[in-house]
C-alpha cells in the first residue's frame, strides 16, 4: 500500500472491474460508486437528429422561397417599369407647374372692347358758360383725363374707328404662374392663356410642335377634359341674426348640384344658339358633373373659343367646389399610358388648393414570344409545385386522420394563403391586362386630324372622355393590385421566417417574439391610449397655427417624429410657451422614457428567459459546417451502397430513415414531445428542459427511458449500419459538448450538483457502514466460536478436576492403602478415554494430568 494513503482507507486497487470490493479472501462485496456513463441520451440524440432534419427542410424551404421571391421581385419591379413611370410622372408634374400664362402666349385679346378701359378726356365746366367742346384746351375749360369703360357697342365702334387698335396697356397683365393662382378667374386665365396653348404646341399664334404632344413624347388622346363639381347654395349654419347680417349664400355640405346653370338658364334662345358647341355641355349636368371638352385634334382656336366663353360667362362661380383638368396620354417610347390630373379645390377657407398628379401604367406591349413570359411561367410553376406539395401533405394527414392537426399549424395556413393569393394575383393581373387591351383598342380606333366634316362631335368627345374614365378605373385596379403585391411580399417574408425555424439562433429569436407577443399587445393598448391623448392634445394646442398639427393624421405623424428624436420644440414654443413646455416634457417622460423602455424590457425579459431555457445555440456558420460534413458522409454512404449493389438505397433511401421514429419509441416519448418536434428545431430541447425542471434531481433512465444512454448497438438495431451509428454518436457528442460545459451555470444545475454530491456522500457512507457492519458480524462470529471452544475447554478442565478429585493424582509416592494394582489400571483406562474426547474437540489446552 502507498505510504500517502492513510491507514485503514480503501485502495482503488481493491475494486474489481465490476465495481465490487475485493477483500482478499476470495469474497467480492458489491459497492455503489458514482461512475457516470458517458454518451448522449436518447432525448439528446433525438434532438440532434431533429435539428439536422429541420435544417435540411429549412434549406429546401429557403431555397424554394428565395427563388419564388426573386422571380416575384423581378415581376413586381422590373416588369412594372416603376422607374420609367416615375420619370414620366415627374416630368409631367414639372411641366404643368412651369407653365406661364399670358396673352402673348395665347395670342388672344384678354378683354373685349366693352371690358377694356378706354381713355377719356372730358370738359366738366367753363368760365363764363359752356365750353366750346368737351376737350377744348383754351385755358378756360377744366378737363379730366381718365380710363373708363364704355358700353359694348360704343367701345367696339371706338376701337374700329382707331383701326382696330386697343388703347395702350389695356391688354397687358402680369404673367400668371402656377404659384400666383388665387381665384377662379386666375384659374380660367391660366387655362386659356397658358395651359391650352402649351398643350396645342402654339406660342403667339405660331405652331412650334405637333398639337397634343407634350414634352415631345407624351401624346394626348382625344383632348383635355375640364370636369367641374358644384354644390347647392343655401343658408349657412348660423343664428338667424347672423344669417341676415352675412347675406351670402353658403355651399351645402351634402350633395352635389345637378341642375343646369349659366347661359343655359336664359330665356333668350339666341344666347344659347350663339354658344360654342363644347361650351353648351359645360353648363349642363351629367351625373353631377359639368364637363368642358377641348378636342386636341381640332384647331387651337376652337379650344380657346370655348375657354374664352367659359371665362367671360362665369363658368366657375361661388358654387364651384372643384375643377379637374384631365388628359389621357400615350408615351410610346416607354410603353405607358399616363393620366394627367390637375385639380383645383375651393374649400371653406376661400383659398384655392392646387394639386398636380400623374398616374402612369403600362400599355399592352406588342408582339411577344413565349420567352418574354418566361418569368411569369416560372412563377406560376413554383406556385403549382407548392400546391402539389400541400395537397400531398393534406392527403397524407387525411389517411392518418390528423387533418385537424395539419390545419392547426400556423405555417401550413401561411402556405395555403401564399398559394391562394399567388393564384389570385395572377388572375387579377390578366384581368387588368384585358382591361388595358380594351382601352388600347379603343384609343387606336379614335380618328386623327383632320377630322371629317360629318363626324359626330358629341359622340367623339364621349368616346375619348370614356377612355379617360376607363384609364382611371385601371389606375384604381392597379392600386389594389399593387397593394396585393405588397401583402404577397409579406406572405413570402413569413415563409422565410418559417424557413429560419430550422436554425437554432433564428428559431430562438422567433420563439422570443412569439412568447412576448401578447405582453406587447397588451402594452400597445396602453401605449395607443396615451399616444392618442398626446396627439389630440397637440392638435388642440398647435393645430390652429402649425400645418404639421392641423389634422389628425399629421399630428400623429408629428408625434411619431418627436418620438424618433426629430423634435421642433421652437415652433411649438412660439405658439404657446407654457402649454408647449408642459406638453413636451410630459410627452418625453411618458412616451419615450416610460413606454418605449417598458417595451424594451418586455422583449429583453422574454429573450433572457428563452436564452436561459435553450442554453447555448449553434450559429449559422456552425450549422453550415455540420451540413457540409453531413453532405460528405451522405455522398460516401451512397457510394458504398452503389458499390455493394444497393441501387435503390443509393438513389432513393436516406441513411437515417426510421432512426428518429425508433428512438422516439425506445424513449417512450409523449405526444406532447412529438408535437414539439414538429414546431421548430428547438421544440424537443425546450420540452426536455421542461421535464428536467420539474424535478430537483436530474431525471434518470429508470424513471424516463428517454434519459438513458444510447449505444451504437441500439442505433444499429433500429435502422442503420455501424458507420452511420458511429457518425451520429460522434456528431451528437459535439452537439451536446457545449451543454455539458455550461451545465454548472444554471441555478437549478447548481442545486442538482449539490443534491448529487449529497447523494454520493450518502452512498459512500452507506457503503462504509455496511462494510463495518459486515466486519463486526464476522468478528462476532469468530469471537463466539472462540468463546465456545474456551467454554468447552473449561468444562473439560472442570470434569478432569472432578475425576482427579475422585481418583487422585498419579505420583511417585507409594500408593495409598487400597489403591495399588487394580485401582491404578482403572485410572489409566479412564485417562485414555478423556484424552480421546479432548482431541476430538480440537482443544488447544493440554489434557488434565499431562506433564
Amino acid at each position: 500500500m502507498d505510504e500517502d494513503v492513510p491507514e485503514g482507507s480503501l485502495d482503488l486497487g481493491d475494486f474489481g472491474d465490476d465495481g465490487a470490493l475485493d477483500l482478499g479472501n476470495g469474497d467480492d462485496v458489491p459497492i455503489a460508486v458514482d461512475v457516470d456513463e458517458k454518451g448522449p441520451t436518447r432525448f439528446q440524440m433525438i434532438e440532434y437528429m431533429n435539428q439536422r432534419e429541420w435544417w435540411q427542410r429549412s434549406q429546401q424551404t429557403l431555397s424554394f422561397t428565395g427563388v419564388l421571391w426573386a422571380i416575384f421581385a423581378y415581376l413586381a419591379v422590373v416588369r412594372s417599369g416603376v422607374t420609367r413611370q416615375y420619370e414620366v410622372q415627374e416630368a409631367l408634374v414639372n411641366y404643368v407647374e412651369s407653365i406661364i400664362s399670358h396673352p402673348g402666349v395665347s395670342g388672344l385679346r384678354l378683354r373685349t372692347p366693352g371690358e377694356t378701359g378706354m381713355p377719356c378726356r372730358c370738359g366738366c365746366r367753363h368760365i363764363g358758360g359752356l365750353p366750346e367742346s368737351s376737350c377744348s384746351d383754351d385755358g378756360q375749360t377744366e378737363s379730366f383725363q381718365f380710363l373708363g369703360r364704355l358700353p359694348g357697342g360704343t367701345a367696339e365702334s371706338l376701337v374700329a374707328a382707331t383701326g382696330g387698335f386697343y388703347p395702350p396697356g389695356s391688354q397687358d397683365m402680369e404673367a400668371m404662374t402656377w404659384n400666383r393662382i388665387r381665384s377662379g378667374e386666375d384659374v380660367m386665365v391660366w387655362l386659356e392663356h397658358g395651359f391650352l396653348p402649351n398643350v396645342w404646341g402654339t406660342v403667339a399664334g405660331k405652331v412650334i410642335r405637333r398639337p397634343g404632344l407634350i414634352l415631345n413624347r407624351n401624346l394626348v388622346v382625344g383632348g383635355v377634359r375640364g370636369r367641374q363639381r358644384r354644390a347647392n347654395l343655401g343658408s349657412c349654419n348660423l343664428l338667424d341674426a347672423l344669417e341676415a347680417w352675412y347675406t351670402i349664400e353658403c355651399r351645402q355640405p351634402h350633395g352635389l348640384a345637378s341642375e343646369d346653370f349659366g347661359p343655359l338658364t336664359s330665356v333668350n334662345l339666341s344666347v344659347i344658339d350663339e354658344m360654342p358647341m363644347a361650351a353648351q355641355y359645360a353648363y349642363a349636368s351629367r351625373d353631377g358633373f359639368y364637363d368642358a371638352h377641348f378636342d386636341v385634334e381640332r384647331p387651337l382656336r376652337d379650344a380657346l373659343e370655348t375657354a374664352t366663353y367659359l371665362r367671360r360667362n362665369n363658368w366657375l362661380t361661388s358654387a364651384t367646389t372643384s375643377l379637374e383638368l384631365e388628359a389621357l396620354m400615350l408615351n410610346g417610347e416607354s410603353g405607358n399610358f399616363a393620366i394627367l390630373s390637375i385639380t383645383f379645390e375651393w374649400l371653406y377657407d376661400g383659398a384655392v388648393t392646387k394639386r398636380v398628379r400623374s398616374h402612369v401604367f403600362r400599355a399592352v406591349p406588342g408582339m411577344l414570344s413565349v420567352m418574354d413570359y418566361l418569368p411569369e411561367i416560372c412563377w406560376l410553376g413554383l406556385i403549382l409545385v407548392l400546391l402539389n406539395q400541400e395537397l400531398w401533405e393534406v392527403l397524407r394527414m387525411t389517411m392518418k386522420r390528423e387533418l385537424r392537426v395539419y390545419f392547426s399549424s400556423f405555417w401550413n395556413l401561411v402556405d395555403w394563403v401564399s398559394i391562394a393569393v399567388g393564384i389570385a394575383i395572377a388572375v387579377y393581373s390578366l384581368w387588368i391586362q384585358e382591361f388595358t387591351a380594351v382601352l388600347a383598342s379603343s384609343v387606336s380606333q379614335l380618328p386623327r386630324a383632320p377630322l371629317a366634316d360629318d363626324l359626330d362631335g358629341v359622340s367623339y368627345q364621349r368616346t375619348w372622355s370614356k377612355n379617360i374614365d376607363d384609364a382611371h378605373s385601371i389606375v384604381v385596379m392597379r392600386g389594389w393590385f399593387q397593394l396585393s403585391l405588397f401583402w404577397y411580399s409579406s406572405i413570402i417574408t413569413a415563409r422565410m421566417l418559417k424557413a429560419s425555424l430550422g436554425q437554432a439562433k433564428l428559431a430562438m429569436i422567433q420563439i422570443t417574439l412569439a412568447g412576448g407577443f401578447w405582453d406587447v399587445m397588451h402594452l400597445m393598448l396602453i401605449f395607443l391610449v396615451v399616444f392618442n391623448n398626446f396627439a389630440v392634445g397637440g392638435k388642440i394646442l398647435f393645430g390652429p397655427e402649425l400645418e404639421g398639427w392641423s389634422t389628425y393624421p399629421q399630428c400623429c405623424a408629428s408625434a411619431v417624429l418627436l418620438m424618433m428624436g426629430s423634435a421642433k420644440f421652437d415652433e411649438l414654443f412660439e405658439v404657446a410657451p407654457i402649454s408647449a413646455t408642459i406638453w413636451y416634457w410630459l410627452f418625453i417622460l411618458m412616451m419615450m422614457f416610460l413606454m418605449l423602455n417598458l417595451l424594451t424590457v418586455i422583449i429583453v425579459e422574454h429573450f433572457c428567459q428563452t436564452r436561459n431555457t435553450c442554453g447555448d445555440t449553434a450559429g449559422i456558420l456552425r450549422d453550415l459546417k455540420l451540413a457540409w460534413r453531413d453532405l460528405l458522409f451522405r455522398l460516401e454512404w451512397r457510394r458504398d451502397q452503389f458499390r455493394e449493389g444497393e441501387y435503390k438505397a443509393c438513389f432513393l433511401s436516406n441513411p437515417y430513415d426510421g432512426l428518429t421514429e425508433g428512438l422516439l419509441q425506445n424513449a417512450k416519448a409523449s405526444e406532447e414531445m412529438e408535437r414539439a418536434a414538429a414546431k421548430n428545431c428547438l421544440g424537443l430541447k425546450l420540452n426536455r428542459k421542461k421535464i428536467e425542471d420539474l424535478s430537483v434531481e436530474a431525471p434518470s433512465a429508470e424513471a424516463n427511458p428517454g434519459f438513458g444512454i444510447v449505444k451504437n448497438l441500439e442505433l444499429r438495431k433500429i435502422a442503420c449500419d455501424a458507420a452511420t451509428a458511429q457518425f451520429l454518436l460522434d456528431g451528437c457528442d459535439e452537439f451536446i459538448a457545449s451543454e455539458k460545459s455550461q451545465a454548472h451555470l444554471g441555478v437549478l444545475n447548481q442545486v442538482r450538483s449539490f443534491v448529487k454530491l449529497l447523494k454520493q456522500s450518502k452512498e459512500q457512507l452507506d457503503s462504509h457502514c455496511q462494510l463495518m457492519e459486515e466486519g463486526i458480524v464476522e468478528d462476532q462470529e469468530e469471537l463466539e466460536l472462540i468463546l465456545t471452544r474456551l467454554e468447552d475447554s473449561v468444562q473439560m478442565a472442570f470434569d478432569g478436576f472432578q475425576e482427579l478429585a475422585a481418583t487422585g493424582i498419579d505420583t511417585l509416592a507409594p500408593p495409598a492403602l487400597g489403591q495399588g494394582g487394580e485401582m491404578k489400571a482403572i485410572l489409566h483406562e479412564k485417562a485414555g478415554d478423556s484424552h480421546l474426547r479432548s482431541t476430538a474437540g480440537t482443544s488447544d489446552f493440554p489434557a488434565p494430568g499431562a506433564n
